[in-house]
């Protein structure tokens, strides 16, 4: 939370709370990431705003982003754009709904920028989660230091790899398998369904890379996943869970047939493609 101050409206409070958690996840994940080169992820403030740059991966939208953009700053938006310039990337405006306006919508608009993608944010009291039904046939396993190749193994088949190089599971494995982020298997049969994982930073928990082999979709994979991180984070005295969802997806759905409720709806405005 060092990065935020704290608002005295409660909404408001829960949009830096899920912020400053999920720029958390960003961080950890570059430094797991499954790439052939460690990605240097740079956290860069001007003003209120804070930008993600990495150099290495000028295509990543989701690496380089601009964070607590609003209209306060629209003076530094030449700043801004010139900064990722010099490493020849366009950013993505991660805009939460406080911070979105009319005008900040034309300077970016003006810039070439358009909205691409809404995610909804939702959060979760992990002691008042309802009970939800069992899947008989789903098999959930924990990754460990024993399956955890087998599990990176997975994640390449998920990303349409063979497998990952010896030297880079070597490397990156024993991130898969922590106290503070921990990850999971689905099974139906013999067969490997579907992966999650569960960050968490204190008493807060975020669920994270959810994924559901598309043969065995419609089986309940993901709610199964979803309870199981639930189990989880109460039996750890986790007090808060959140994730991250498309807007009006199924695993929205899921997420909110869980118990999970939204908290707001964030835009993300990218470069527009040229034709």
């Amino acid at each position: 939370m060092d990065n935020f101050k704290t608002s005295p409206n409660p909404v408001l409070t829960e949009v830096e709370r899920i912020t400053a958690l999920e720029m958390a996840l960003t961080q950890f994940n570059a430094q797991r990431a499954l790439s052939p080169k460690d990605k240097k992820l740079e956290m860069i403030k001007i003003g209120t705003t804070t930008l993600l740059l990495e150099a290495g991966s000028p295509g990543s939208s989701y690496y380089n982003r601009v964070i607590g953009f609003g209209p306060d700053e629209l003076d530094r938006l030449p700043e801004i754009l010139d900064l990722y310039a010099e490493h020849r990337i366009s950013p993505c405006f991660d805009l939460t709904p406080d911070k979105q306006s009319g005008e900040l919508a034309e300077a970016l608009s003006e810039q070439g920028y358009v909205p691409r993608l809404q995610l909804a944010f939702v959060t979760l009291e992990v002691d008042q989660a309802p009970e939800m039904k069992e899947e008989s046939e789903i098999r959930l396993v924990p990754v460990t230091g024993k399956n955890v190749e087998e599990y990176l193994g997975l994640i390449a088949r998920s990303n349409g790899e063979a497998t990952f190089d010896r030297d880079l599971m070597d490397r990156k494995n024993g991130y898969f398998y922590r106290s503070d982020f921990m990850n999971w298997t689905a099974w139906i049969g013999e067969e490997p369904a579907g992966m999650c994982s569960l960050f968490i930073r204190g008493e807060e928990g975020y669920a994270a890379n959810d994924y559901t082999f598309p043969e065995f979709r419609g089986h309940g994979c993901q709610s199964a996943l979803i309870r199981q991180r639930i189990r989880t984070a109460k039996a750890m005295g986790i007090k808060k869970m959140y994730a991250d969802v498309e807007f009006g997806s199924i695993s929205h759905n899921n997420m909110l047939r869980a118990g999970f409720s939204t908290v707001f709806v964030n835009s993300f405005w990218m470069k527009k493609s040229k034709v």
